[in-house]
């Protein structure tokens, strides 16, 4: 907890707040000074003095009130998000699949650092704004109770001027995050599609959704400043009028001697200011529903229900995988997608998922190492059900070769060894060597010390992929989860990552899921799925002499591969080209 610090913040924000007013009382003290008969110097340079000290020490506690407030600030933002990423770390793939990018990252990044800057400055400043005014408008009640009321005079009128600047600022507060929310989504598939974007000649304004959220930003900001301009001009107005009561009230009570001429000056110099602290107060308020709207969305975040974990006390009796009655959906009240999917993938055996595009298989897949919740039945590993695993005794136990590989913005090693911290130079190459990695990266210009720029942008898809081989080879678990690995390569690169493929399966259960039917022809058992069900099961030979769909799949397969560009084409194609 951060609360002394921020406590402290605020009195020593609170005090320099007042030490700021001394040199006011000094400046009315030195007008009856140096209008006496004659002059007092001595009284005036000792006046000097004090408002140097009080300045100075004001500056010395503005300091330490910054510090304190952003030392309270910092620890808060780096405790908050440290349990944001353990909580993102723990919540399953579907709480991701209702919130884009462009949302988490605001949430991450502008709502946490909004908390910052109201500990480090909205509130220190809210205090001293609250309290120093009160005070020293009770120390003027005891001058003079008329220009005491006279400096306030205009208060209620700025208070009801702010509360018209503030009106709906809510409901706004709320719009505007909406459409930042938009933007972010936005301005990141743009940048991710840059590529696809300059291919078609287009830019960021003729990038329709870019384009649109961008418009809606500008066209709230008009509207607001259309609904509450007049507010905050009125208000300002306001806050900076105090002289227009005060010089007129001035002059006439001390032209009937009845307000001295130190009185007067105190009240000329020292009643503006007064007010002007309601600036700062409806800053922080105005930043008040802003930062509640924030902190609701770091609470829905905090707050969302973790992947189940269990004691971990699971003892597999094998290395084998099992659905049974297995559905899902990927919202709570949506469509089923899986519907009594059965099916078993004996230990050290191949066993290939085949299908139909949406037919379920990715989805199966990532049910093994719990990337999804089963809504209905069990999948088993060794004969438990996964859900009774430890979530890392499960994990350590699968390796994973998706079709989109995802590499950090590290080294080659760092990337390796995300999948064993602990391994060896030695080992890493033996990986390497296995994976048909080894080459191109000592191609590299700091091999494996090469940094990869963001998401593997210096590779290859071939590359990226061989990588991952590499990786699920250094972590050497028991369960191979493969899904469309080789969907994206060329000719080239396919043989390479087939032949790393052939090293990486051996000894291993293997569930893998692949479009191009020739690369699991030789697996032990193949299961056929359409409409998330269980179409047919049996080995190619068998799905061939009697499974209807596994033969239109492999007609199309075997079509596909026989295809060429036709004498009839190339004229056309040709013509395109030039």
């Amino acid at each position: 907890m951060q609360g002394p610090l921020v406590v402290a913040a605020a009195l020593a924000s609170t005090s320099a707040a007042a030490l700021a007013l001394v040199p006011f009382f000094v400046v009315a003290r030195m007008a009856t000074a140096i209008y006496a008969t004659p002059p007092d110097l001595d009284t005036v340079r000792s006046l000097a003095l004090v408002a140097a000290l009080a300045l100075a020490l004001r500056y010395v506690l503005v300091a330490g009130a910054n510090v304190l407030a952003h030392v309270a600030a910092f620890r808060t933002l780096h405790a908050l998000r440290l349990e944001l990423a353990k909580k993102l770390g723990a919540v399953p793939l579907s709480f991701f699949s209702r919130r884009s990018a462009g949302e988490l990252r605001k949430t991450l990044m502008d709502d946490v650092n909004q908390i910052e800057a109201f500990i480090a400055h909205h509130f220190p400043d809210a205090v001293a704004a609250f309290v120093v005014p009160i005070a020293t408008t009770i120390a003027l009640l005891g001058v003079d109770w008329r220009m005491a009321l006279a400096s306030i005079a205009m208060a209620p009128l700025a208070v009801g001027a702010m509360a018209v600047a503030m009106r709906g600022a809510g409901t706004a507060h709320q719009q505007w995050n909406e459409i930042q929310s938009r933007t972010n989504r936005s301005l990141l598939e743009y940048l991710r599609g840059i590529q696809v974007i300059k291919t078609f000649g287009l830019s960021a304004q003729r990038f329709g959704e870019l384009s649109r959220s961008i418009d809606e930003g500008l066209a709230w900001m008009e509207g607001f400043m259309r609904t509450n301009g007049r507010g905050y001009g009125a208000f300002g107005a306001l806050i900076g009028s105090s002289l227009v009561v005060l010089v007129p009230l001035g002059g006439f009570f001390y032209t009937r001697r009845t307000l001295s001429l130190e009185s007067l000056v105190l009240f000329l110099v020292l009643g503006p200011q007064l007010l002007m602290s309601l600036m700062r107060l409806m800053f922080a308020w105005g930043n008040v529903e802003r930062i509640e709207a924030g902190n609701g969305r770091i609470q829905a975040i905090l707050t969302a229900p973790d992947l189940e974990r269990t004691a971990g006390l699971a003892r597999p009796a094998h290395d084998g995988i099992a659905f049974r009655g297995v559905g899902f959906r990927y919202e709570d009240g949506g469509p089923e997608v899986l519907h009594d999917v059965s099916f078993e993938a004996p230990a050290g055996k191949v066993t290939a998922l085949v299908g139909p595009s949406g037919a379920g298989k990715t989805t199966l897949v990532r049910l093994v190492p719990r990337l999804w919740e089963a809504a209905s039945g069990a999948v088993e590993l060794g004969g438990v059900d996964v859900r009774t695993f430890a979530l890392d005794a499960l994990l350590s136990r699968v390796s994973m070769v998706f079709q989109d590989v995802f590499l950090f913005h590290g080294t080659v090693r760092d990337n390796l060894r995300l999948a064993r911290p602990d391994a060896t130079d030695a080992q890493i190459d033996a990986a390497c060597r296995a994976a048909r990695a080894y080459d191109f990266i000592q191609a590299l210009p700091q091999r494996y010390d090469t940094l990869l720029g963001e998401r593997g942008a210096r590779l290859s898809g071939g590359e990226k992929q061989r990588l991952s081989i590499a990786r699920a080879l250094l972590k050497d678990a028991p369960v191979l989860l493969l899904d469309e690995a080789t969907a994206f390569a060329d000719p080239e690169n396919e043989a390479r990552i087939q032949e790393a493929l052939s090293e990486l399966c051996a000894g291993r259960t293997v569930l893998v899921v692949a479009h191009r039917l020739s690369t699991i022809a030789t697996a032990d058992h193949i299961v056929v799925l359409e409409g998330g069900r269980v179409s047919d099961r049996g080995t190619h030979d068998e799905l061939l002499a009697r499974c209807a769909l596994y033969q239109r799949l492999w007609e199309s397969h075997t079509e596909a591969l026989d295809w060429s560009l036709g004498e009839a084409d190339a004229p056309a194609v040709a013509k395109e080209v030039a």
